[in-house]
């Protein structure tokens, strides 16, 4: 039996750091207001991940929301690269019948996926932004994301409601983001790109000093 709430692991540059850009710990406080219990721990080397995952592990926490700097081949701490492979094998053990959200630039692809996947059966869904993300879209992005989530359901999360927020996200903000879902009737994954869809500009006029001018 797993509880449904939020585990959530950050690491960022130094000059994040001196900037305050700590994404996950906001989190943190929205999932608070929300009513629900997140964890939170800040790390900055590969060496410290062991242990925060046997804590995620003891803590029986379903999601897991890590908040890092990444590529299309590596994810990062304050003061290391990590590979896919790598890291794969250090979150190998951890993710049966869990939920991974990562917060990092480019993480959001099949590879990732699969490399993961690998070392943790049963795993059931990674969400990720498939492009680079700026804080700032980050913040708001979870922070709707698992707010609307639990207003609909505090227990539980099922891959259309994942899907469906995303997509609904992608056309507020520009980034285009990759879902996949595990289906153990089938043992596959469906793997699926939501490509932001900007709203559609206004002919009014917008509301600010100018318009006051010409009133």
């Amino acid at each position: 039996m797993t509880i449904p709430d939020v585990f959530i692991i950050e690491s960022l540059s130094k000059e994040d750091e001196a900037a305050h850009r700590y994404e996950g710990q906001r989190l943190a406080d929205i999932l608070r207001l929300s009513g629900k219990n997140p964890r939170y721990f800040y790390f900055q080397s590969r060496d410290e991940l062991p242990h925060l995952l046997e804590l995620y592990k003891q803590s029986k926490y379903r999601f897991l929301h890590v908040s890092c700097h990444a590529s299309d081949d590596a994810i990062c701490t304050t003061t290391d690269k990590i590979s896919y492979r790598d890291a794969a094998k250090l979150f190998g053990g951890y993710l049966k019948l869990r939920r991974a959200f990562f917060s990092a630039c480019e993480v959001g692809n099949e590879l990732f996926v699969n490399c993961l996947a690998g070392g943790n059966k049963g795993m059931h869904s990674v969400v990720a932004p498939a492009e680079k993300i700026f804080f700032d879209h980050a913040a708001a992005i979870w922070g709707a994301f698992y707010v609307s989530m639990f207003s609909h359901n505090s227990d539980a999360m099922t891959a259309t409601d994942i899907r469906q927020r995303i997509e609904t996200l992608c056309t507020l903000f520009p980034v285009d983001f990759f879902v996949s879902t595990y289906h153990p009737r089938f043992d596959n994954w469906h793997h699926q790109k939501y490509i932001k869809k900007p709203l559609p500009s206004t002919e009014g006029k917008r509301k600010g000093l100018q318009d006051e001018a010409e009133a």
